[in-house]
This record gives structure tokens, sequence and C-alpha cells, in this order.
């Protein structure tokens, strides 16, 4: 593999910022409603299998001849690799690392793939605004009509003690499954981004290794500071609530998937599909005991907000770094 030091750390900055800060949208739910209920070490067997077949299939799907081929499933065609790559390209993924810590639920896409390919952020937030328009209006429909039924039953029996279902186990490993093969498809670019755009088998292997081994990393510590966006919803820690949650998402990020290669912030998307659910709910079930709608939607849209701002000052502030690199 011909790649520096600089993009081997990069690579490994992103595998674990990009992964930790995105937690909160794919495996947020999961970690929740399964703290102290499921092994951790089986936790890390199911998300590490799906990570490492996922990467398997992208590569196979997108070969370069040579026994070479691209596990980010060709999302980096409009981003090509630096000429020179500096130690300025490692900023993006330390600026996630320290949003992450701050809590805020940043767009991986907007602040490291900018950095690479400015020209490209228009375009990335016009498909990102697509996203989070689909992904609220689906969930101000599906909670509106039908699944608040589900939300009023699930905080029953919360006040009756009642026990969940064992089928409602089964169905949130298979969405969870669902949603956290969809996110990769569409971010593993944000990681691979640091790497050559095609790599052999050994080398697509290694790097699916070191992946996973920040994903172990991050379902032992309980997937950080991010979780405080779940904890802040309606139901968010219920078992039968998460695995809606993580279906819907999935089918939005599918559907984008199928549309366009090219990527988009899936954090907007997943905030989109929180603030639609929540409106649903609370005008359904007549809630009026929460916190205020607006502190808790808008505090999630400031700190993204934020997260694109710090994107911008970054991406345009490598641009002239690349001299002194």
């Amino acid at each position: 593999m011909d790649a520096n030091a600089f993009q081997i750390i990069g690579f490994l900055l992103a595998a674990y910022s990009v992964v930790a800060n995105d937690s909160l949208q794919t495996l947020g739910t999961y970690l929740s409603s399964n703290k102290g209920r499921t092994p951790k070490a089986l936790q890390m067997l199911f998300i590490c299998g799906v990570a490492a077949a996922v990467l398997l299939i992208g590569w196979f799907l997108h070969p370069a001849g040579g026994g070479l081929g691209d596990p980010a499933w060709g999302r980096l065609e409009k981003f090509p690799q630096p000429d020179n790559f500096t130690w300025v390209y490692l900023l993006p993924p330390i600026a996630v690392l320290a949003l992450t810590q701050w809590g805020a639920p940043v767009s991986t896409s907007f602040l490291v793939l900018s950095a690479f390919e400015p020209k490209n952020a228009t375009k990335l937030v016009l498909n990102s605004l697509s996203g989070y328009v689909m992904a609220f209006v689906l969930a101000l429909v599906v909670y509106g009509l039908l699944m608040w039924i589900l939300e009023k039953k699930v905080l029953r029996s919360h006040q009756e003690g009642t026990e969940v279902k064992n089928y409602w186990f089964a169905l949130q490993w298979l969405s969870t499954g669902w949603l956290w093969s969809q996110w990769l498809v569409q971010d593993m670019a944000n990681i691979y981004v640091y790497l050559p755009r095609q790599l052999s088998f050994g080398e697509m292997a290694l790097s699916a290794l070191m992946l996973c081994i920040g994903l172990c990393v991050l379902v032992w510590i309980g997937g950080g500071p991010i979780q405080g966006v779940l904890r802040s919803k309606i139901n968010t820690n219920d078992l039968r609530s998460a695995t809606v949650i993580d279906f819907l998402f999935g089918c939005v990020l599918f559907w984008k998937a199928n549309i366009t290669q090219f990527p988009l912030s899936t954090t907007w998307v997943f905030l989109g599909l929180l603030a639609g659910r929540e409106i649903a709910v609370r005008i359904r079930l007549k809630l009026s005991d929460r916190q205020p709608l607006y502190k808790v939607l808008g505090s999630d849209l400031f700190k993204a907000g934020v997260g694109i701002v710090v994107s911008l000052i970054v991406a345009l502030a490598i641009q002239p770094l690349k001299a002194l690199g």
C-alpha cells in the first residue's frame, strides 16, 4: 500500500472519531437498549461481523483489476487523493474528536470530506438537507399516523412495569444490523478517504481489523458523550422504540444510496428523523410534562450548526496550510 505515515495516522484517527460521533445515529439506540442486558463481547462480535461483511462486499463489488478493490463502495470518485499528504489533513478527525467530547452531533461528511475537496461542499450540503427533509417527513407521517400507538404502549408499560416481549429482542438486532450496514455503505468514505482509493485484499482486511478494534473500544465505553442527544428524546432507551428508529433510518439511507453515489451527512438525516418523530409523538400523546420542544430540538440543531461552522473553518484553513506542510 502506497501510503505515508500521515495517511495511516489519519485513517486511525478517522476510524475512531467518525464512528464515535456517528455512533449516535447507528449504534446509539442499540447500545442504550442493550446496556446491562447483552454481554459486551457479544455486542462487539455482532457489530464487527457486520462491518467486516460490508467492507468485503464493497471491495468485491468495486474491483479495479490486479486484485484491487474499493471498500468505500465507490463513494470517493469525486474526492481524489491529495498529491502531497501532510499533517494538515489530520486536523479534520481531531476536530471531530473534540466536538464528540462536547456531545455535538457533527456531520463528519462535511468536516472530513470538505477538507479534501472544498468545491464539493455545496453539493454535500444540498444532498444532506434533502436527506434531512426526507427523514423528517417520513417520521412525521409514520409516527403521526401509526407508530404513536406503539410509543403510547411503551410509556404505559414503563408505568406498569410490564416486561418486553422476547420477539422484540430479535427484531431489534435485525434492525440494528440493517441500519449499521447501510450506514457503513454511506460513511466509510469519511474514513477510507485517508487511504489509496484501491486496496488489495490484505490491505482491506488489515484496515477492517483496525476499524474493528476501534468499534470494540466504543462498545466498551458505551458510546461516549454523544449519547446525550438520544437520552433527551422520548422512549429512545426502550428496545421497541429503538427498533423502529433504526429500521426507518436504515430505509432512508438505503433509498439515498440507490439515488446517488455522492456522500451525504447521515447525521442530518438522523436529526431529521428524530425531529419528525418527537413532534409527532408529542402532538399525538399530548405530552406537556416534558422539556420544551424548542429546547430539545434547538439544542440538537445548534450543536449540529456549530459542527458545520467548524467544518467550513477547517476546510478553508487547510488550503493555505498546505503550503506550510
